[in-house]
């Protein structure tokens, strides 16, 4: 059957190829005869050309006058002899000296690059029919040159043709687009017109592309005649693309190759039936066994165990074959899939908790949340009662695991979700989200009071005090809570609007909860595209220094400049730092942009020794992360070399938040740029984390009091005294004491009665641009002091 099969495909095969092949010969037949008729036709114009100016010896004239009387006694011949059909003499000064018509512009074209090309031209041009342009030179006496042009009639060439490879052939054009078909043909003549009528125009395949019939060629019929159509490639210009048509008659090769195609069809489907009826008498009996067991065997995949055996599937025989062995081995099987089915139950229960549970606390996990979450939003319409979700997160968590170890941390969680889950209904579900974070849903409430209502019995829970062994933790969680009544709102915009405001209760402080609304979503959305503005200020260098002067506060003596980071958008304008600072500071970047601020600082020391100010030093704020990067030691020692100025000329600046973090770590760190010569500075002191005990063990310089305090000094006196008993404590202990935010005349009176050393604020100086502060010293300081009188 398969080599039946196969011989059919390959003579089939080699038929078509036969006939493909019949197609290209006849097409390389027409061209070959084209090129062939076209050079005699050009050769027998030379001649013609050559005899006649023999004729009129125009060698020996000085002008073209008796040339061109004679061309008008020869016109009449050309045309009868040489199917020329217009003829023009022309000086090469474009003079006409013989028309046989007004010359056309396309003619004239063709003179002109005769002209130019100095020889003769021959040239194929169709507009409405299809003409042969012949140009030739003539020369004079004078060696002056005429240009005789001729425009003869393509009949000669196409009899040829038809009489050479007995096709019919006509001349067509087509629209010279793409998508041209073959019933758009415009006929310029033909050998036969009513077939070429009937095959292109009312032929029912008369809409095949023409780019199909030129690189294939297409078969046809006619009056019960098949026919094949070759276009050969004429002439294109301007709308219209004309070919030679050559039309075949292949009704006898046709016929011939259907017949054929026919016995051999119909030998082969003898063949196979007779193959088939043996196949089938041989196999009959081993198949409807095959089929007996085929059909039994799904029971398996239906886990029928019992009922597949029951089948009887090996009748009595003496001798045993293969399908016995297969049937044998299939009871077998049986009784093993049945076994490892029910391993395989038990396994997937197994998985299946694991999998929706959280291993830790036993709480559902964020599968379990997704599967719970849709299923009441879907219920939504159903019971005409709305859905809220509580996003959850433990505050410090994270100072729990770093002081007393992850597996403290993890009885700390277990405890925390026991107390999540006592606070809400048993319809209610609590899950563990990851980490420190918990989300509850609760379904089937009326409005977002009754959520508030959970969320604070949960906060009061987390009240009291956790312990753990023998240590006792006092934590808080702050929550998010949304709510909707929209069955159409997606699960994960419920778990979004929550976790967003949960990050608002922290951001408040913690141990709190906050209810989601849309302007919470507009604010997360500014900082996203903010901190994408960020990056790309970053590699615009949009970023830019300003200096704020520091002065002493009896002297007004120049003690300082502190750098200030600032960010012009191209947009914007100015941007806050209090806006993007806090971007900055969690942003991959802040590192790498903070040496780019201390690079900067150490060009403005250099700078500003240069003008004389040696003994002014600069203020460097580090974030927490430049701080802790193992790179800034020896990033600061090689600026030092590079720019050749002292270390004491720099103060640099760190928040206590940053010193607590890690203090161990921190204090190694200031030991060793202490001995190098930098000194230090807390910035923003009494808003942190303030204690005396790290302050005497930290090799610390100078003490910045928060402007937040100066500016409420005057008219709030808890303010006025915390910054009494810093100077007074930060005295004590041998340090400088630096207010920041000092911004009228009473606010340095008070604090230079007060023992302040530095000053500085708005008082005396905003921050100065980095490309200004050269002017702005020279316009402000004498001697190193302050000239003019500050303004209020």
């Amino acid at each position: 059957m398969l080599l039946s099969a196969g011989i059919s495909v390959m003579s089939l095969s080699r038929l078509n190829q036969e006939f493909k092949d019949y197609q290209v010969d006849t097409l390389k037949q027409g061209l070959a005869q084209l090129k062939i008729h076209s050079d005699i036709s050009r050769e027998k114009f030379r001649l013609w050309q050559e005899s006649f100016v023999d004729l009129v010896n125009i060698k020996d004239e000085r002008d073209f006058t008796k040339l061109s009387k004679g061309l008008a006694r020869q016109f009449d011949a050309m045309q009868f002899n040489l199917n020329v059909t217009n003829a023009w003499l022309m000086t090469s000064q474009n003079s006409v000296l013989f028309k046989s018509k007004q010359l056309p512009e396309y003619v004239a074209g063709y003179i002109t690059r005769a002209m130019a090309q100095e020889q003769p031209l021959y040239q194929i041009y169709c507009e409405q029919v299809c003409e042969q342009v012949i140009v030739f030179p003539i020369l004079n006496y004078d060696g002056e040159v005429a240009y005789l042009a001729m425009t003869v009639s393509l009949v000669d060439i196409t009899y040829a043709i038809n009489h050479a490879i007995k096709s019919e052939v006509a001349i067509v054009n087509f629209p010279n687009n793409f998508n041209a078909v073959l019933n758009e043909v415009e006929k310029v003549n033909a050998s036969n017109t009513l077939l070429l009528q009937s095959l292109f125009i009312n032929h029912k395949q008369s809409n095949t592309p023409v780019t199909t019939v030129i690189r294939e060629g297409a078969q046809l019929e006619s009056n019960q005649q098949s026919y094949l159509v070759n276009l050969m490639p004429l002439y294109a210009g301007g709308e219209k693309q004309f070919f030679i048509a050559l039309i075949d008659d292949v009704t006898q090769l046709k016929k011939g190759y259907t017949d054929y195609r026919f016995q051999f069809l119909l030998s082969a489907l003898l063949i196979f039936l007779t193959l088939a009826f043996l196949v089938y008498f041989v196999a009959s009996p081993f198949t409807n066994r095959i089929l007996t067991l085929s059909s039994a065997l799904p029971l398996l995949a239906l886990k029928e165990f019992e009922q597949f055996r029951g089948i009887k599937l090996k009748p009595q025989r003496f001798f045993a074959d293969e399908l016995d062995v297969v049937t044998s081995a299939a009871t077998e099987l049986s009784y093993e899939l049945e076994q490892l089915n029910l391993e395989v139950e038990q396994k997937t229960k197994e998985l299946e908790n694991i999998a929706m549970y959280d291993i830790l606390t036993g709480l559902p996990n964020r599968n379990m949340l997704n599967y719970q979450l849709r299923k009441v939003v879907a219920n939504i319409a159903r019971f005409q009662r709305g859905v809220a979700v509580l996003f959850l997160d433990l505050d410090d968590f994270k100072k729990v695991n770093d002081s007393h170890g992850h597996g403290e941390g993890d009885k700390l969680l277990i405890e925390a979700a026991n107390r999540v889950r006592l606070s809400i209904r048993n319809i209610d579900v609590a899950c563990r989200f990851g980490g420190d974070e918990f989300v509850v849903i609760l379904g089937h409430v009326d409005d977002v009071d009754d959520a508030i209502a959970v969320a604070e019995e949960i906060l009061e829970r987390f009240k009291a005090p956790i312990k753990i062994s023998s240590s006792i933790f006092y934590v808080s969680t702050s929550i998010g809570i949304a709510f909707t009544e929209d069955e159409t709102i997606k699960p994960e915009q419920l778990i979004s609007h929550s976790d967003i405001a949960m990050y608002e209760a922290k951001d408040a402080g913690g141990s709190q909860y906050y209810v989601y609304h849309d302007e919470m979503y507009q604010r997360v959305a500014q900082r996203v595209m903010l901190e994408s503005e960020v990056r790309q200020a970053l590699s615009k260098n949009q970023f830019s220094l300003s200096l704020q002067p520091q002065l002493t506060a009896k002297e007004k003596k120049l003690y300082g400049l502190e750098a200030l980071l600032r960010w012009h958008h191209p947009e914007r304008g100015m941007v806050s730092p209090d806006d993007f600072i806090p971007i900055l500071e969690k942003s991959e970047h802040m590192v790498e942009l903070g040496y780019w601020v201390i690079r900067q600082c150490f060009e403005i020391s250099k700078d500003l020794r240069i003008k004389g100010y040696t003994d002014v030093r600069i203020a460097i704020n580090l974030s927490a992360g430049q701080f802790i990067d193992i790179n800034l030691p020896k990033y600061l020692i090689s600026l030092l070399d590079e720019f050749a100025v002292p270390a004491s000329g720099f103060e640099l600046e760190l928040t206590e938040q940053t010193l607590v973090t890690d203090i161990e770590r921190a204090i190694s760190t200031m030991n060793n740029l202490k001995e190098l010569g930098f000194t230090f500075a807390i910035d923003d002191f009494g808003t942190g984390y303030s204690s005396l005990a790290y302050l005497k063990r930290m090799p610390v310089d100078v003490i910045k009091i928060d402007k937040s305090f100066v500016f409420g000094m005057l008219e709030n006196h808890a303010d006025y005294q915390i910054i009494m008993s810093t100077i007074a404590m930060v005295k004590n202990l041998g340090l400088i004491v630096v207010a920041e935010g000092v911004e009228s005349s009473a606010q340095l009176r008070s604090l230079t009665e007060s023992q302040c050393d530095i000053i500085q604020g708005y008082y005396f100086s905003k921050p100065v641009p980095e490309g200004e502060i050269f002017s702005f010293l020279d316009s402000q300081i004498v001697d190193g002091y302050w000239k003019t009188k500050a303004y209020n």
